[in-house]
């Protein structure tokens, strides 16, 4: 059986997003990383914190360059294989690509005058205040992509569409609304905490790995104070991770009834009592191999009112606009797997409480090495459960449970079919898609460890000693100690 447009154009775009954001978590990590590095190193004089900060900054060049042109392959694909949708987009929530450009030449400038005027700074707080342009770019350009995600599930108010489904016409666009939809703020809150902790947690990966294979002692102390500062950002993101979560819900919950029932395997609409069903697949239209957890799902949903309040169901919904029933597998997996790493630094924590020096304990580090595939796959698993939910549309109702337009109920504004290309073309560009892709991933993974790598260690602290003027500070002590003799 030939696959279709839709699903051919779907899934390579699913698959170049999800290449694409493996590179922007570990970037957005890298920033924070280095901008950390940098303070500790400068507020202690402490040149193996210098070291790690500045081997950082040429892996954080390799990814910027990789993900400049991963970004641009993207954007240039959006045109070929959604061209309906791109045309909406072009008129209604333009305003956010553009301000992504201003974040992206932030963070490119600032990038620039932070590594190649490294030495140039006579004060080097000024050096480490450029940090925060890159840090603040990076991040503005994730905030700004993520709003129009945001907007696609949420559009209130951006133009007329009860028009444009009668007429086909776009009209009354307010080119601002795509900054502030109402699921904006949660979805923000979750996609900061999720990439953050997935980046950190590759990086903590890679850090272990290379703790258990260094010889030197130095190189293992700059792993080390890698590891510190890598797992307290962990601690903290799987606390807000579990926080943001559940705001994400809550705002399905109101926002996007239809959307939610589907995550949650809710076959009918109930006022108490909904239980959580772990895994399970609908079949004939009844919900089948799952395990039932009677209540859990009213009570967490509604733990003011002891489970009291009103659970969506998909019988309220015509079956064609149900999205397929794997989407509550992979919701389920994505939870699984945090409250297992939320498991995990909770253990880590007692340890540290206990004064164990963890970095001795082997299975801690390969442990670490686990997180990092681990935080990589729920943050993709996050990103196609949020995708999949909103099929078989890609601009879902501007109202909780469709709109009505002339009698008729409209429950997405667009579907995947509308938005699609049908252009044979896609065919060749899809192959040439899967090819750039599998081989730019493991190229750039592969030279930022080159680069991340202590070959010369001795060089490089001495370097650092410079920088820092930890050599100037010794001659001063020692001509006092000589004059007081």
């Amino acid at each position: 059986m030939a696959i279709s447009y839709i699903n051919w154009d779907a899934s390579i775009f699913a698959y170049t997003v999800s290449a694409h954001i493996l590179l922007v978590a570990i970037t957005l990590a890298m920033a924070l990383l280095i901008t950390i590095s940098e303070f500790i190193a400068l507020k202690y004089k402490n040149k193996h914190y210098e070291v790690l900060a500045h081997k950082l900054t040429i892996a954080l060049v390799i990814n910027f360059a990789v993900g400049t042109a991963s970004g641009v392959f993207m954007a240039v694909e959006l045109f070929l294989f959604w061209p309906k949708f791109m045309e909406v987009v072009g008129a209604v929530a333009m305003s956010s690509f553009y301000a992504e450009v201003f974040a992206f030449l932030v963070e490119s400038i600032t990038l620039m005058i932070y590594v190649y005027f490294w030495d140039n700074f006579k004060n080097r707080w000024n050096h480490w205040l450029v940090s925060w342009g890159v840090l603040i770019g990076t991040g503005g350009s994730a905030w700004l992509i993520t709003n129009v995600n945001a907007w696609m599930n949420t559009p209130t108010g951006s133009f007329n569409i009860p028009y444009y489904l009668q007429y086909g016409v776009i009209k009354d666009v307010n080119p601002l609304k795509v900054f502030y939809e109402p699921s904006t703020g949660a979805q923000l809150f979750h996609m900061f905490t999720t990439m953050y902790f997935a980046g950190a947690m590759a990086l903590l990966a890679y850090f272990a790995y290379k703790y258990l294979k260094a010889k030197n002692d130095d190189e293992k102390i700059i792993d080390k104070n890698a590891m510190n500062i890598l797992s307290v950002i962990g601690i903290i993101d799987i606390i807000l991770i579990g926080i943001s979560g559940s705001l994400e819900l809550s705002t399905l919950l109101a926002l996007e009834p239809l959307k939610y029932a589907s995550l949650e395997l809710d076959m009918h609409p109930v006022t108490y009592g909904a239980p959580e069903y772990i895994f399970g697949i609908i079949i004939n239209g009844h919900a089948a191999d799952y395990l039932k957890l009677p209540l859990a799902q009213s009570l967490l949903a509604y733990p003011t009112t002891l489970g009291h309040g009103a659970i969506p169901g998909l019988s309220s919904y015509p079956s064609s606009v149900w999205a397929p029933s794997f989407v509550h597998d992979l919701l389920d997996l994505m939870v699984g797997f945090g409250v297992l790493m939320g498991f995990f630094w909770l253990v880590f924590l007692i340890l540290r409480a206990l004064k164990k020096n963890v970095y001795n304990m082997k299975w801690v580090l390969y442990s670490f090495i686990v997180l990092g595939a681990l935080g990589m796959f729920t943050m993709e698993d996050g990103w196609w459960t949020a995708e999949v939910g909103r099929v078989p549309y890609v601009i879902k109702s501007p109202t909780p449970g469709g709109i009505l337009v002339n009698g008729h109920m409209y429950y997405g504004v667009m579907s995947l079919s509308q938005a699609a290309s049908y252009s044979p073309a896609v065919w060749y560009i899809g192959v040439g898609v899967i090819l750039f892709y599998a081989i730019i991933i493991p190229f750039t993974f592969y030279f930022n460890a080159k680069v991340l790598k202590l070959s010369n260690i001795e060089d490089d602290l001495k370097k650092a000693e410079q920088d820092l003027g930890i050599e100037e500070e010794k001659k001063n002590i020692s001509g006092i100690k000589a004059g007081m003799r």
